[in-house]
Parts: structure tokens; sequence; C-alpha cells
């Protein structure tokens, strides 16, 4: 039996973006609302689109704008930027229930059975794309630009 190499170089842009996002990103939504976030936490476009922590939304375009750019083929990426909408939300419910301290399983439930959660799908799904189309843009514009140069130096 012949046991073969797992490659899992592949997948460090994704759980470097997870960290990010969990150290980062809710690190800075920790330090601007402390505990009184409350539900808010759930639904992260009322968060997201508040005066008070509007950066927010940088930070988060700026990390899946950073793990598109570094991953060698721009599709993987795109495709990773859309699994971190279940990671955020999933980070989103654990947040929640260390703010009222205990676990209550049913926030899952009830969280799909409110319009607001659907708002804050599409906001997040709207940003974690722009940024992906936008560092895939960026990524092939810099390889042509590469080429570009190396054929002129011929």
């Amino acid at each position: 039996m012949e046991f073969k190499k797992i490659d899992v170089g592949r997948q460090t842009n994704f759980i470097f973006a997870l960290l990010l996002i969990h150290f980062v990103f809710f690190g800075y939504l920790c330090n601007v609302y402390l505990k009184s976030i409350g539900t808010r936490v759930l639904f992260l476009y009322q968060v997201m689109f508040s005066p008070v922590s509007y950066p927010s939304v940088i930070i988060l375009a700026l990390i899946v704008y950073v793990m598109v750019l570094r991953e060698h083929f721009y599709e993987y990426g795109v495709r990773n930027s859309v699994w971190l909408i279940l990671f955020i939300m999933i980070e989103s419910w654990i947040w929640y229930w260390f703010i009222i301290a205990r676990f209550d399983i049913t926030v899952i439930g009830v969280y799909f059975l409110r319009f607001e959660s659907y708002i804050t799908i599409l906001s997040l799904l709207g940003i974690n794309l722009f940024s992906a189309f936008l560092a895939a843009f960026t990524k092939q514009m810099y390889r042509a630009h590469l080429k570009k140069i190396e054929e002129e130096s011929y």
C-alpha cells in the first residue's frame, strides 16, 4: 500500500484568509463595539455599513483581494471567496454565543427565517465577489504587463 503525499500548500491562502477574518475582521468589530453589538453580529450588514464601523468592509475586501491575488489560478481564489461567506456566518454565530454567554442552537434555525440574514448573505457575496474579480483582473493585467516587457526585451 502506497501513501500519496497530500499537497496542503494549495490551501494555505484560504487558511490564512480564515485566520485574518477571525483576528482582523472580527477583532476590529470587537474593538469597535465591545459587547454592545448584541444581535447585530448575526446580521453583519447592519454592522458593516454603519458609519462607526465602515472600515470593516474595507478590511474584508482587502482580505479577499489578497487571498485571490496570492492564488496561482484565480478561479480557485474566486471559489474560495464564496466559501468564505459560510465561514463568516459561522464565525458570527460563534461570536453571538460568546456575547450572550450561552449556547443556543435555535439561533441557526431562526437565522434562516429572518429576512435580514439574506441581506447579510447577499452583501457578503457582493463584497467578496467584487474583491475577487478585482484581484483576478489585476493579476491578469500584471501577467500581460510582464509578458509585454518580456517580449520587448528581445
